[in-house]
């Protein structure tokens, strides 16, 4: 029986400035013009049957987030950017993702209106179901 994880609870904050990125990867690099637009969530702790994650840091894999310009109906044909679930130089989950390094992968447009919406992955692959979308923002 393959276990998928509840939802996560992603906030997007809009901040402005110099931040770091809690990890992860994806996307191409970040332009300096681009506003910075930081997702952070709070890592899925149980599968839907309830069971706890014994180790999230042997567990979860990646995480998959979605962006695009409504909230509604996420598809896993949307396009998405990975983001490691584990930063390999603290050894800590990652729960945080500066959006601007998603910017040129997804063909991003400043002052176009976007949501996001996620997904936890595991080491076997499986994908939880999507996230609540973020509240509207853009760069």
């Amino acid at each position: 029986m393959t276990r998928r994880f509840r939802h996560m609870l992603p906030l997007l904050l809009l901040t402005a400035g110099l931040a770091a990125c809690g990890g992860g990867g994806g996307g191409g690099g970040s332009d300096s013009g681009i506003a910075q637009r930081t997702l952070s969530w709070d890592p899925p702790t149980q599968y839907t049957d309830n069971t706890f994650i014994s180790n999230p840091l042997l567990e979860l894999k990646e995480y998959w987030v979605y962006v695009k310009t409504d909230n509604t109906s996420f598809t896993p044909l949307d396009d998405y950017v990975v983001v490691t679930a584990v930063d390999p130089g603290t050894n800590t989950l990652v729960t945080s993702f500066d959006l601007r390094l998603a910017y040129s992968g997804l063909s991003l447009s400043k002052g176009t209106t976007y949501y996001v919406a996620m997904r936890a992955v595991s080491t076997t692959d499986t994908a939880s179901d999507f996230s609540e979308p973020s509240p509207a923002f853009h760069f």
